[in-house]
């Protein structure tokens, strides 16, 4: 191995480009910080903290910032191309055309930037527990001049599940991928419920246990084809591996679980599936056959695989669903 080659393996081994991109981003932050382009204000809501903030301040999705507002469009619509049948169950991202959106748990600024540039909304609020993804999603809508005005962010606990918001002040809500991470996803549905005004509407998603990520993921490749965790039982896996060993919550519903949840909450709801991701489509490619014979797979997780169909596009079905991580709920409080 040449001394470039060697220099190349250490790069990428040891995460030296994601580390560089980070630093420079930051530094490309305080750099339009200090000409004036900061974006909308954070507005704290308590300065409490408890270790399920703390982890995801520590461990922002896509933390290194984006650099222009191009860069920043291309990937949403990247997004949408790794996990097929995210944008057609979510129904992101509509018109709303006048309406007020409320994307809880926005992280570094997805959906807050998406709602802007390809909807008519009047405001948007992106809050979520990680200052350190607020600051990105603030630099973000820096980027783009289409949030000026229609954007605020908030900074919320995981501990206090009150929204700063009034009665019925919402049109929309929106929460993709965040409710099952938190200690108490019921108290906060109720508040989503509380604060989406009456025939408002909604889009949630939540892990899906009724997906090839759960059954032939975890339940072979990782714990059986790997031997990863022996002993462990395949929900035990699943939280360890889906946001890191040191995630404190990730769970993962079956639709007519996660349905009851929403209804008690007082919402009209419907499951409309799991969207894929690539990851997933990988698996079933080039483990299927392997997990469906061998003996050592539990029953429920062999006949959950060998049930699969797939539709038009080969991609895998479980009923008339899809079977994919992104279990992706339809919300809609009563008039």
């Amino acid at each position: 191995m040449s001394a470039a080659q060697r220099l190349a393996s250490k790069v990428f081994r040891f995460g030296i480009v994601p580390r560089v991109k980070q630093r420079a981003g930051a530094a490309y932050m305080d750099l339009r910080a200090r000409r004036g382009h900061t974006g909308p204000p954070i507005r704290e809501v308590a300065d409490e903290h408890n270790r399920v903030d703390d982890y995801w301040t520590g461990h922002t999705v896509n933390s290194a910032p984006f650099l222009t507002a191009r860069q920043s469009a291309r990937y949403l619509e990247w997004r949408f191309r790794e996990y097929p049948l995210f944008r057609e169950l979510s129904g992101l991202y509509g018109r709303h055309d006048g309406e007020a959106i409320l994307d809880y748990g926005c992280g570094p600024g997805n959906d807050v930037v998406g709602f802007a540039i390809h909807t008519g909304a009047r405001r948007i609020v992106g809050a979520d527990v990680s200052p350190s993804a607020l600051r990105l999603a603030r630099h973000r809508a820096s980027l783009h001049p289409e949030t000026e005005g229609r954007v605020e962010l908030v900074r919320l606990t995981d501990d206090h599940t009150g929204l700063p918001f009034a009665d019925g002040e919402f049109d929309f809500v929106s929460s993709q991928g965040v409710l099952h991470h938190t200690s108490d996803p019921l108290a906060i549905l109720r508040e989503l419920h509380r604060v989406l005004r009456p025939g408002g509407e909604g889009s949630i998603m939540v892990y899906n246990r009724d997906s090839v990520w759960f059954h032939l993921h975890v339940a072979w490749e990782l714990l059986i084809r790997d031997g990863r965790w022996p002993g462990r039982t395949a929900e035990e896996v699943f939280h360890m591996t889906t946001d890191g060993e040191d995630c404190p919550i990730a769970n993962c519903y079956r639709g007519p679980e996660f349905v009851a949840l929403l209804e008690e909450a007082g919402f009209e709801a419907r499951y409309l599936g799991g969207y894929l991701s690539q990851w997933e489509l990988r698996a079933m490619q080039e483990s299927w056959g392997f997990a469906i014979a061998d003996e050592r797979l539990p029953a429920e997780h062999a006949e959950f695989l060998r049930s699969l169909r797939y539709d038009y596009n080969h991609r895998p079905m479980i009923g008339d669903l899809h079977a994919g991580i992104g279990g992706t709920y339809r919300i809609r409080k009563p008039a």
